[in-house]
């Protein structure tokens, strides 16, 4: 059974577009030239006049705001920017959010060059992305990778995961799309997890831009960054991300500790026991979701695709039902409770569910193929043939979409194609088609 997707830990990941070594070089460079002067080198200095922690950040106003992490100057009496060869004292801080990891500083400068910012709702998914930063003291050093997703939080929040280098220093630099345009603030990566790097959103500064009001970073940076939910959250979404599930149970379980209405943290801590195999664990996590938010799709969906582990197939597709009632389109859904039903040899029904999934998501190929083994078991050998001819379109190295098209061409008393599936699985799995060959010659 193919669980339900989760909006974080398990999204999609598009392909990204290749381009030749010299276009991404001269992209590269074009970007570079036109932001690096905008990109600063933030220091946050304690009492005793010693630097206790290094960022990036960049300019968004010409009089002198300008971005960073919060984390990077949370724990400074003092904060100063560097920007090329000046180095300037930060009046205050024009906006502080501990829980989303921004903040923008006031430095006093006058027609100091800005970097352009970007929409996040026109990114794609797989698009080449550029970050500008100092790591490790290197300072207005550039990498390159693509942005491999955007991670829903919540209702209104979102995540950005890149696979361009930073390291300890970068932490606050610009993520730029390939027009040099900042769409996310880079803000930590996780040692363990390799390209496995975060940023958040460039929106959520946009509309604080115009703000005048300046606070000292004493006032302003109560919180430590290190120590809220959300830190502890983001990591255990960069964990999971990487399957590193136990590592992202013990982050979700701290962010929960701290804040125990986390609804998002218990979600994704369900589908985090759902990557270990721990359904009962999962199944808690999940309903407690629940409780908290009683129309979340999301956790009725996964709740739903637990259930069917458990084998209680009649609460799996009680929970599905209710899923559906709440997202009427949603095509993972639809194909959970396909599977349900094709568990207590409801046929009928499963294709219907499953004809619903493939309908909202015609390239669902796990449906399609899911589809030509319900209609098999129905004896509907032309249509089950139909539907993993399909599957097999949608992904061609699936071996067990090849395997039972093979069988189904057997019960069609189709040899020669069967013998073709054959083929195709000796070099996609040689237990099946072994197996494969022997029903053709028995």
């Amino acid at each position: 059974m193919v669980l339900a997707r989760a909006v974080l830990v398990f999204l999609v990941m598009l392909s990204a577009t290749v381009l030749s070594p010299i276009r991404a070089a001269a992209q590269a460079d074009k970007i570079y030239a036109e932001n690096s002067k905008a990109v600063v080198v933030v220091v946050a200095v304690n009492e005793e006049k010693r630097s206790v922690n290094q960022g990036s950040g960049f300019i968004v106003r010409e009089d002198g705001a300008v971005v960073t992490n919060y984390h990077v100057i949370n724990a400074a009496s003092k904060i100063k920017v560097k920007a090329g060869d000046r180095i300037f004292d930060v009046e205050g801080l024009l906006y502080a959010d501990a829980e989303n990891d921004v903040a923008i500083l006031k430095i006093d400068g006058k027609n100091l060059p800005t970097v352009k910012l970007g929409d996040l709702d026109k990114a794609q998914v797989g698009e080449k992305v550029f970050v500008i930063s100092s790591p490790q003291g290197f300072e207005n050093t550039i990498s390159e990778g693509i942005l491999s997703g955007i991670r829903k939080v919540d209702e209104t929040r979102k995540v950005l995961q890149i696979t361009a280098a930073i390291s300890p220093g970068s932490s606050g630099a610009p993520v730029f799309n390939g027009r040099g345009e900042a769409i996310g603030i880079a803000t930590f990566l996780v040692a363990e997890a390799q390209n496995i790097n975060f940023a958040m959103p460039i929106s959520l500064i946009k509309d604080k831009l115009n703000a005048t009001t300046v606070v000292t970073a004493g006032e302003a940076c109560s919180a430590d960054f290190t120590k809220t939910a959300e830190c502890w959250f983001y990591q255990g979404v960069a964990y999971g991300s990487n399957g590193m599930y136990e590592r992202s149970v013990e982050a979700f379980g701290k962010a929960i500790q701290i804040k125990q209405d986390f609804s998002e943290a218990y979600f994704n801590l369900g589908v985090s026991y759902i990557g270990l195999g721990k359904y009962n664990e999962a199944r808690e996590a999940l309903e407690k979701v629940i409780q908290m938010k009683p129309d979340s799709a999301d956790a009725y969906e996964n709740l739903g695709a637990v259930f069917g582990k458990l084998g209680m197939y009649d609460d799996a597709i009680r929970t599905l039902k209710k899923a559906i009632a709440i997202n009427a389109e949603s095509p993972h859904a639809y194909y959970n409770l396909g599977v349900n039903y094709v568990s207590i040899k409801n046929y009928k029904a499963a294709v219907e569910a499953l004809k619903q999934a493939v309908r909202f998501q015609p390239d669902f190929a796990a449906a399609h193929g899911f589809l030509g083994v319900t209609y098999a078991k129905m004896k509907d050998y032309k249509m089950a043939a139909d539907a993993l001819k399909q599957s097999i379109h949608l992904k061609p190295d699936d071996p067990r979409s090849h395997y039972a098209l093979g069988e189904t061409y057997l019960s069609l008393k189709d040899r020669p194609s069967a013998l073709d599936e054959y083929k195709v699985l000796q070099k996609l799995d040689a237990t099946l088609a072994d197996k494969l060959f022997k029903q053709i010659y028995k």
